[in-house]
């Protein structure tokens, strides 16, 4: 599918797990991705000069936020509790933006993040992805 350069539509998002399919978004900007190599490109000096390396890591990371009351936390924290008690299973996560945009993350590990509390507004529960390889297509 083409990425569509005429219109976004947030209701078109969609991040699958595995073959989990994530609900329940919190509000705003609740998902995310990154590189996470830090010089992708990079100028080293030699004693015969300077010269341009580049990195071949395609490390990434994918950040989701979801409210409280997603059904999805349950699926993501049964998968930490499988890494914690040494049974962990990589997984591939797979994100479709508002624009048909596909960015794909192979043989990642799950992690909870920031902070969550239960006071009188719903606080969104953060999960984090890294892994091995993130790749944009459109």
């Amino acid at each position: 599918m083409a990425r569509n350069k005429f219109y976004y539509s947030q209701s078109n998002h969609s991040v699958v797990v595995g073959n989990h399919i994530v609900t329940d978004f919190a509000e705003g900007d609740a998902i995310s991705w990154e590189d996470v190599t830090p010089d992708k490109v990079a100028v080293t000096e030699g004693l015969d000069g300077a010269r341009t390396s580049f990195s071949a890591s395609r490390a990434g990371k994918i950040t989701i936020k979801l409210k409280p009351t997603s059904p999805s936390i349950d699926y993501l924290n049964y998968l930490i509790e499988r890494q914690i008690n040494g049974a962990p299973q990589l997984q591939e996560v797979s994100i479709t933006t508002g624009v048909n945009e596909v960015i794909k993350l192979t043989n990642a590990g799950i992690q909870r993040g920031g902070a969550a509390s239960g006071g009188p507004q719903m606080s969104e529960r953060e999960f984090s992805f890294i892994g091995e390889q993130i790749q944009h297509s459109s």
